[in-house]
């Protein structure tokens, strides 16, 4: 970034195009930055899974996807990783849990043949891609997992042992809400080892944002993002030119803002300790950028407490925080 760059160089980027706006970023936190170290582990020890559980808007979805960005990086095309959305609904059908699979490893034919046509399309599709690869690895993530079926898990064992019968390894990252966890307890006492020695014997509980330090991480990501990529415009000096070239940084707002938190969980009577889901976090962060900066008609210099108070009860904070008391 050329130390020359003043307020009028700002990038001309159409209105509602910008990154922010679009939700086409990742930002790091502590709790990502934790999950990453682990699942890594975990397909460095050629461990056949684990679950990542946590409450609901605590960003399980964006943190697998930035881990997904963070493996490629490290293994490259050497790893062959799948992600598998959440289902509407789950039935004990295997072909349609195979058609399920196949639509989203990106087989061409997901819906061509017979029960067992799908299984061997899906397991010598797979198999392909793991013998291709250097690490002779399959890392698939599954979302929402907690609503998998005891028949799916026994489906998902069948292919797994296809798979290491020519030594590949299939690794099974199993995504979800506390019920995942609990389905786990379920297993053990019922003494279901090929489930949970297969996929579930490993695990990580993913939190919020709890500490500052947990803001700071966060809010330095808009800092440092650039968009467009290369132009030396982060986030923050893109939506507050003047005050990021005065010294500002949204880094610094991380006490101002769990400040803010804290104020609005008053307000609203919400006792217990504080814990930030992800998407609050963003929600937050975006709407002090995009309705209060540059390109706004209430537009700020730089951003204050009162409207980070604004900002948190826009976001969807108090809502998600009641519906959890409420069904707990």
């Amino acid at each position: 970034m050329s130390m020359e760059q003043t307020a009028l160089d700002r990038p001309i980027i159409p209105t509602g195009t910008h990154h922010l706006v679009q939700d086409k970023y990742l930002v790091a936190t502590n709790e990502i930055i934790k999950l990453y170290t682990k699942v890594d582990e975990w397909i460095e020890d050629r461990s056949p899974g684990g679950i990542v559980y946590g409450l609901q808007r605590r960003g399980k979805t964006q943190a697998i996807s930035f881990i997904r960005e963070k493996l490629k990086t490290k293994y490259l095309d050497e790893l062959p990783i799948f992600f598998i959305p959440a289902k509407h609904k789950f039935t004990a059908n295997e072909e349609v849990f195979y058609e399920w699979l196949l639509q989203w490893v990106g087989h061409e034919f997901p819906f061509t043949g017979k029960k067992n046509q799908k299984f061997d399309r899906l397991s010598k599709f797979l198999l392909e891609q793991g013998q291709s690869s250097k690490y002779k690895q399959i890392v698939m993530f599954i979302d929402e997992a907690q609503a998998l079926l005891e028949a799916h898990y026994k489906w998902l064992i069948d292919l797994y042992n296809y798979l290491h019968e020519y030594k590949v390894m299939l690794v099974v990252i199993l995504i979800g809400q506390p019920e995942l966890k609990s389905n786990k307890n379920i297993y053990v006492a019922q003494g279901s080892r090929h489930i949970v020695g297969r996929f579930m014997l490993k695990e990580h509980q993913l939190f919020g944002a709890k500490t500052v330090a947990d803001l700071q991480v966060c809010l330095k990501g808009y800092d440092t993002l650039e968009y467009p990529e290369g132009s030396g415009w982060s986030y923050t000096k893109y939506y507050y030119p003047d005050a990021y070239l005065e010294g500002k940084r949204l880094e610094g707002c991380a006490t101002q803002l769990y400040e803010a938190f804290a104020l609005v969980r008053q307000e609203n009577g919400l006792g217990g300790k504080m814990e930030i889901g992800m998407q609050d976090l963003t929600n937050t962060i975006k709407y002090a950028l995009v309705k209060y900066g540059a390109e706004s008609k209430e537009k700020k210099r730089w951003i204050d407490l009162e409207t980070w108070v604004k900002c948190v009860k826009r976001s969807g904070y108090v809502d998600s925080e009641v519906s959890f008391i409420v069904t707990k």
